[in-house]
This record gives C-alpha cells, structure tokens and sequence, in this order.
C-alpha cells in the first residue's frame, strides 16, 4: 500500500495503472482512439466555424481534460461502494502480477497445506488445493455420521488459507462453545449448509469458492464419503484416521474405502495444466497420501509434465511415522503414488532445544535425514532451512513458498 513518505508524485498509488500488465493503458488508449475520431467526424459533417490554432489547441486540451476527470469521477463514484478507490490500482496490480505465476496443484490436508498455501497465494493466483476427506475425528467425525458427506474441516482451513479477506481465516474457524453447536466451528457449519441446500456435495464446494473469493480454489480428492484403511507390517487392518493413530503399529500401505468412482473433473483439469505439483508438508498417510489416492488421480499426477515436489514433515508423527527418516517418507509417497517425486524438501536447520524438548513430551521427534539413499535414486533434495521462527517445529510459508516457486 502506498504511504507517500519521500517518494514523490511517482509513488502516488495512481501511477499504477501505467505499470506493464495492468490491461489498462490499451484500453485507454482505444477509448481515447475513438474519442479522437468521433470529434473529427463531427468536425468534418457540421459547419463549424474555425478557431485560430491557439484556441483550437485549448478547446482540444480542455476537451480532454474534462474527459479524464468525469471519468476519475464517475470510477470513484462507483467504486467506493464496494472498496476505497485509492486502493484499486494497488489491488489490480497485485492480482494481475499473481495471475502471471506458475500454476500449482497442492495436494494434502490439515495445518500443514493450509499453511503451504498462504504463502503460495503471495507468488500467483494460479493455485489449486486438492484436499484428503477421510477425517473422522472432532467436529468433523460428528458431521460426517449426521449427514453422510465427506470430511469438511480440512476444506474450511484451506479455503480460508486462501481468502483475500484477513478476517475470513477467524471467522471459519470460530468454534461454538454451548448448546448444539457446541464443538462445531462456523466454516464446518457454513460447508455442511451449502450440501444441505444443494444437495451435492461438489457443487457446496464450488459455491464456498465463489463465495468467498479466493486466490485459486480449494477441491476434495473426492466429493465421496470415503474413509481411510491400513494394513499394518503386523498384518492388522485398521479402517479410520483415529483407529490408524490409535493403533500403534506401523503401516505398510493405505487405501480408500469404499474405491471411490468419482473426481471433480476441474481437479484433473488443474493437473493437466499445472507446472508444478506440491505434495504436503503433513501427515504422511493422514493428510498427504489419501488427497491423490483415487485413481484418476494417481494417473493424472503421472502422466503431467509438471515438476513434482514433496515435501518432508519436520517432525515425526506418534502412531503413524514413528522411527521414520526423510528417506522412508519419500518411499512411502512414491509407492502409493506410482512414480517417483522430482524433488524432496528437507529441512537440515538446526531446531532449538527447548522446542525439542517440548515435541519430545509428545512422542514426536525431528525426522532424521541421511543423502545418501536418495543419491541412489537420482532424486534431488532441496536442503535448506524451512522452519518458522518460533515455539512450534512447522514449516514456513513465505520460506516454503519461495523455495518450491523458484523450481519451475
């Protein structure tokens, strides 16, 4: 936003509209066109008396004065009922900068692709969330056993990591503390309304997108209630996200339950378009591996010519990634997936004691990394540090986001 403080008349917020890309100045420039040519018209079909040149400069100078600001004027009038229209030019330029960026699928599910996304909506508008349904826990678990639908909370937190709107992200995750609602957030609400009103579920997601305005879209990997299953190395089979968690062993491989027979084509037609596909960061077979588990999916996903990107969780997850390294959270991914990932993210940064310390109370450690395993792959690894400054062990958005755009 423009402050005006030693930038001179330049840096007026104004001046914006003369930047490359704005799709304004052509517009102007054809509107001035016909301006020019309906005034010659009308001077060669009337009998006009002739000015001296002087005057006839003026009259054309004034003329063209008053054009600009009736238009200015009429511009304002209009669009301060819906914005400050100081602010546009600075809101047009950002999103025609953003509309330039690469086009990325982001697929995953919970904090971690929420968190990726608000920092890849800073480096282009060309972004499409393909988010796991298989949560059967907390408000979610309870909605899914009330209506049938898939699960919804994963889709709210990233279509509000999306928005435009900074109030949006508080608003969707606003949670009910008494009577019915109790327990349930607002955006879970809000989503269950839409199928409940349409009937479908698909369709509820199209319409929150519309609705809230977003910096690309947020999709389900399917608009069908699917639930996840495991088969444990014990050879135990567990059906559920909670019964996976609760289960203690570790996993052999994931599916979906029952195979779901239908995507939403606009997921498909994202893949087929996109220059880069981001895998996670997230839980490995909670959150990452179930969002492009559906076949049509996986086969999308392989036959792209978009550069794949996983990247690794910092931490390890109890009751699900126990004892794993980055090289077994990238040979999961790639078995379940049915091809390789281009480039693994890894975070080798070292990571304070005291958040250390913290994780450690949880069961949860940092997940050791070993080059030499992906070295024999012909797999490249982009090191580097990716962690938030803070108390917790996640991801950097802006550091993420920066780090995978620069890939393609």
């Amino acid at each position: 936003m423009w402050s005006g403080k030693g930038r001179g008349v330049w840096a007026h917020p104004a001046w914006r509209w003369l930047h490359p890309g704005m799709r304004v100045k052509r517009y102007a420039a054809l509107a001035g066109l016909g301006v020019g040519m309906a005034a010659w018209g009308l001077g060669q079909a009337l009998p006009l008396p002739a000015l001296p040149p002087l005057a006839a400069w003026g009259v054309a100078a004034l003329g063209g004065g008053l054009l600009v600001l009736g238009v200015r004027a009429m511009n304002r009038s209009m669009l301060s009922a819906f914005t400050r229209p100081e602010e546009v030019p600075e809101r047009v330029y950002v999103r025609r900068r953003l509309e330039r960026g690469p086009r990325v699928v982001a697929f995953g599910g919970g904090t971690g692709l929420s968190r990726a996304l608000s920092g890849l909506k800073e480096g282009t508008a060309n972004l499409t969330a393909v988010v796991a349904v298989t949560d059967d826990g907390g408000s979610t678990g309870r909605l899914r056993l009330a209506y049938g639908l898939p699960a919804v909370g994963d889709l709210v937190d990233c279509l509000a990591a999306l928005s435009d709107h900074p109030a949006l992200p508080r608003l969707l995750a606003y949670r009910f503390r008494r009577g019915e609602f109790s327990g349930h957030t607002f955006g879970n609400l809000f989503l269950v309304t839409l199928y409940e009103a349409s009937g479908d579920f698909a369709e509820a997601v199209r319409q929150a997108n519309a609705i809230l305005n977003l910096r690309g879209q947020v999709l389900p990997a399917t608009p069908q209630a699917v639930r996840l299953a495991a088969r444990l190395q014990d050879g135990r089979r567990v059906v559920g996200e909670v019964a996976l968690r609760e289960a203690g062993g570790r996993v052999r491989e994931v599916g979906l339950e029952p195979e779901p027979s239908v995507v939403m084509g606009e997921v498909l037609e994202a893949l087929r378009r996109a220059d880069l596909v981001l895998l996670g960061p997230g839980s490995l077979y909670t959150s990452v591996i179930p969002s492009f588990l559906p076949g049509p999916i996986r086969e999308a996903v392989r036959r792209s010519g978009a550069l794949v990107v996983y990247v690794v969780n910092l931490m390890t997850e109890p009751g699900e990634t126990d004892g794993y390294t980055a090289y077994d959270h990238y040979k999961a991914v790639a078995h379940h997936l049915g091809r390789r990932p281009d480039v693994v993210v890894v975070h080798t940064a070292p990571i304070p004691e005291p958040v250390l310390r913290r994780y450690a109370a949880e069961g949860r450690h940092p997940v050791p990394y070993d080059p030499r395993p992906f070295r024999v792959d012909g797999v490249r690894v982009l090191e580097g540090d990716f962690r938030e400054a803070g108390e917790l062990a996640q991801h950097d958005p802006k550091k993420l986001a920066r780090a995978v755009l620069k890939l393609v």
